[in-house]
């Protein structure tokens, strides 16, 4: 599956729902992946089914994008751009509130799919 990511206009209408990460002054360690790399990441791993760690190696590691998603879940920071997305695609009329509603609980893929799909990079090429 090829890197999926979203278009500058795309990211520039959601990015306010997302605190960039910053290191205290001082400390060590690596600074943190921009949230733009890990939105795309897990639009990845949403959009194919796959288990977080068939994630490429293309996009940061697994572990960070599992552990940044749970927190976005966890703070609501998912919850707002579900919602402002729903508002904006309401005043477009391309979303009828009364046929339609969000929901970002994830739904698992049939297992026997998730068991022979082979991680991947992001040309589709076989990384085993």
């Amino acid at each position: 599956m090829r890197k999926l990511e979203l278009t500058d206009e795309q990211w520039e209408r959601i990015r306010r729902h997302f605190p960039e990460e910053s290191k205290p002054k001082g400390s060590r360690g690596r600074p943190p992946v921009p949230a733009r790399e890990i939105f795309d990441a897990v639009l990845w791993v949403l959009h194919s089914g796959a288990p977080w760690h068939f994630l490429p190696q293309c996009y940061p590691n697994y572990k960070t994008v599992h552990r940044r998603y749970q927190k976005w879940v966890r703070t609501g920071v998912l919850d707002g751009v579900l919602r402002d997305l729903a508002a904006e695609a309401r005043r477009c009329g391309v979303l009828d509130g009364d046929e339609a509603y969000v929901d970002q609980g994830l739904a698992s893929p049939d297992p026997r799919l998730v068991m022979t799909h082979e991680p991947h990079d992001c040309h589709g090429e076989s990384i085993k």
